[in-house]
């Protein structure tokens, strides 16, 4: 009777760790940016189309769409300020510092998309 309920913990034990194993061994955190240009500019352009489909596609609803598309105006703007403090360029650290508030941006569009706000 006790190993009954031995072999009976253990299949229980098996069957809910059968979920873990079918799970992808690696998520790739940079796929969302793949086909993405490298310069400030372009990227920005790149994440409005990425918006763009959520929203024809149905993957963002219009208060995930309206939170986004604040944030891409806020990183405009903060861009356009940079490059005019700088003489027209932007320097290494505030590229540096545009891109990671991008990177940012595109994880939140990929939580909203597949986890909805």
């Amino acid at each position: 009777m006790k190993l009954l309920g031995l072999t009976a913990i253990a299949l229980a034990a098996s069957a809910a760790a059968a979920p873990l194993a079918a799970q992808p061994t690696h998520w790739n955190s940079t796929a969302f940016w793949e086909g993405a240009p490298p310069g400030v500019w372009e990227r920005i352009d790149f994440m409005q189309h990425r918006i763009d489909a959520g929203v024809a596609h149905h993957r963002l609803n219009r208060t995930e769409a309206t939170r986004a598309q604040n944030e891409l105006g806020r990183i405009r703007d903060m861009t356009r300020t940079m490059r005019d403090r700088d003489g027209g360029t932007l320097s290494d650290t505030d590229r540096v510092y545009l891109q990671d508030r991008l990177d940012h941006l595109g994880n939140d569009i990929h939580w909203m998309a597949h986890n909805g706000w």
